[in-house]
């Protein structure tokens, strides 16, 4: 009975550990990840934010595929175009997983674009990302959205059915 008892325990020590250990780099990606890409994303820092991703990013989405450069300078040519639209943007997770060194992680964004006279407008996608560590930073490695599935335009309701990140500036 000592035996099972043993056994019961360390399973449970074993669980335990991993699930603090997935806590704390879940920690680690929001302080390094998704807190700088909001802020850097709504500035339209895109120095800032093109330093968020490894430099082989490979970016997917309806526009077609953008590896490395190709996808930073796009990110420098639209940041820089003059506009008087304000955007927040904000995650929900339904999927987080990781190791040491990668992770993968699946959610929806919600973007809100404002501007003056105008009434905002919202819009939703669905997002799954690569994250590897390089010399104890996290940084996007891969990443491909869509505002669209099976035919169907990602909703309010979709976006709020996941676990959303509380990411304060």
């Amino acid at each position: 009975m000592k035996l099972v008892y043993t056994i019961i325990i360390f399973l449970f020590s074993i669980t335990l550990s991993f699930s603090q250990n997935q806590q704390e780099i879940e920690s680690e990606i929001n302080e390094q990840v998704w807190k700088p890409f909001k802020t850097y994303f709504e500035n339209r820092d895109w120095q800032a934010f093109n330093s968020l991703h490894t430099d082989d990013v490979l970016r997917a989405n309806k526009y077609g595929i953008r590896i490395g450069a190709e996808y930073k300078n796009s990110v420098e040519k639209s940041y820089q175009k003059p506009t008087n639209r304000k955007r927040q943007i904000d995650f929900c997770f339904d999927q987080r997983v990781y190791n040491e060194n990668i992770g993968y992680e699946v959610g929806y964004y919600r973007i809100i674009y404002t501007e003056k006279g105008k009434e905002p407008h919202i819009s939703y996608g669905r997002f799954h990302v690569v994250l590897k560590k390089k010399n104890d930073t996290w940084l996007i490695a891969q990443d491909w959205d869509t505002d669209i599935i099976n035919g169907k335009t990602i909703t309010k309701e979709d976006f709020e059915k996941a676990k959303c990140a509380h990411l304060k500036k």
